[in-house]
């Protein structure tokens, strides 16, 4: 019998893979899962570290909500946070709001967010994290205000470039989903917009599985073609909830992005299960679960950490038979 489509490029996702694993050293690093922490609404920051490292996450993507001057985290509070837990950061998720976009109409609006992206520049250099990721819309406002959002997104995004290259730190552009927002929902838009910028303080990518879903072809070959240009990688499972919990094949995204040497670079795979909905961002405000939270992550990082351990374990022989791939 023939098989799907997706199914034949699942089989190209191994065959990557196996070719990869051929050249691992025998201390090949594993991904580095972390854990984007807005989800947890009000929670404190140092209940939210304690979970993740009760769980074995590790790092944890902060929150970028530095809202105004007097807002949001303090790096020496975090740091210490941090360090009484054995965690790092990541990054900083941005966010971005019709109150605060980079393609918006209104001129006070677009230096909202030049200003805003320059605080998460800076939480993000005082608390050791690596990139700041943000989309090129605001999310909730998914009807585009002009044919000409692109081109202002552009122009406002290479304002604050300069401020990325200066810091160290990566700028990155992450597709999210057109129910959610009104422009960049692919990886090549994505791509095209990094062109109009054309400056090497935004040349990465913000990946989530979700949005891929919606956006792209197919998961695995999708990683394989941006996984390169790609720092993190937001998780979560079809259901847009804890790992396990959907129908997500995870062994093709691990295997996509060991294809792409992922593990070797400074890169993460950071979960955000947040829930179907259009607006994600009513999360942000919600009262925490103890409960539910802790469910979540633990079967979010099981799942993770399991799937891993037995694709780097699975022989090559046991991974062509699972995925029919002629040898």
């Amino acid at each position: 019998m023939k098989l799907q489509q997706f199914r034949q490029l699942d089989q190209l996702v191994v065959k990557e893979y196996l070719g990869a694993r051929g050249n691992w050293s025998a201390n090949e690093p594993h991904l580095r899962l972390s854990w984007s922490n807005w989800g947890f609404g009000t929670e404190d920051l140092a209940d939210s570290v304690k979970r993740l490292a009760h769980c074995g996450v590790m790092y944890v993507e902060l929150h970028g909500n530095r809202y105004g001057p007097d807002l949001g985290y303090r790096g020496p509070e975090v740091r210490k946070v941090l360090e009484d837990h054995g965690l790092a950061v990541s990054g900083v998720c941005g966010m971005v709001t019709p109150e605060q976009e980079f393609a918006s109409l209104l001129p006070h609006v677009r230096q909202r967010m030049i200003d805003y992206t320059r605080r998460c520049i800076e939480l993000c250099v005082e608390t050791g994290g690596s990139y700041v990721l943000f989309g090129a819309g605001a999310v909730g406002r998914p009807i585009r205000y002009d044919d000409n959002e692109m081109a202002r997104a552009a122009e406002t995004m290479r304002i604050v470039a300069d401020d990325f290259v200066m810091s160290g730190i990566h700028g990155c552009i992450e597709p999210i989903r057109p129910d959610e927002t009104s422009l960049v929902h692919t990886f090549a838009e994505a791509d095209y917009l990094i062109s109009l910028i054309n400056h090497p303080g935004i040349q990465h990518f913000n990946g989530d599985l979700y949005h891929i879903l919606s956006g792209e072809e197919h998961i695995g070959t999708t990683l394989l073609k941006y996984g390169e240009r790609m720092i993190n990688l937001h998780l979560a499972d079809t259901n847009r909830r804890a790992l396990s919990s959907g129908m997500l094949d995870m062994d093709i995204v691990i295997m996509a992005l060991y294809a792409r040497n992922y593990q070797r670079r400074v890169a993460y795979c950071t979960a955000e299960p947040l829930g179907p909905g259009a607006n994600p961002f009513v999360a942000l405000f919600g009262q925490p679960n103890q409960t539910v939270l802790d469910d979540l992550v633990m079967r979010t990082a099981a799942c993770f950490y399991e799937r891993d351990a037995e694709l780097r374990e699975a022989s090559d022989d046991e991974l062509l038979r699972a995925y029919q791939v002629d040898k």
